[in-house]
């Protein structure tokens, strides 16, 4: 802080070059039975195999849970999909560069997700 007051900077500055996504949307998709623990990480892990089957870039390190990237051509953007740490829900972040990207990147994601009956995925039917 005190180099950034030298330099007339604030701690904004150092964000400020960032670029933001054109589309940008959170679903928080409740778990409904009491084993949501044990129910959410098998859904993270048969979807990290799901990734690998359909040639997705899914991140090699990521502590959060699942985070997949795709090209312009796929929804140019992101997911990251991880179990909440007290909740019965999975909040899933889907970010686009481009117009109509979430729904893309959304699209694939239902039709994975959409076969877990005990967990709600009204919200991302909807995007």
């Amino acid at each position: 802080m005190a180099q950034l007051r030298k330099e007339n900077r604030t701690l904004f500055s150092l964000i400020d070059s960032l670029a933001e996504p054109i589309e940008s949307v959170e679903v928080r998709m409740n778990i409904l039975i009491p084993e949501f623990a044990a129910y959410g990480s098998g859904i993270l892990k048969d979807l990290a195999d799901y990734a690998a089957k359909e040639n997705w870039d899914v991140a090699k390190e990521n502590y959060e849970g699942l985070r997949v990237s795709f090209g312009t051509d796929a929804g140019d953007g992101w997911f990251l999909l991880r179990m909440s740490l007290h909740d019965p829900l999975m909040p899933l972040n889907i970010e686009s560069n481009s117009a109509g990207g979430v729904h893309q990147i959304a699209e694939k994601l239902y039709a994975f997700l959409s076969g877990y009956d005990k967990l709600e995925t009204s919200g991302l039917k909807n995007l």
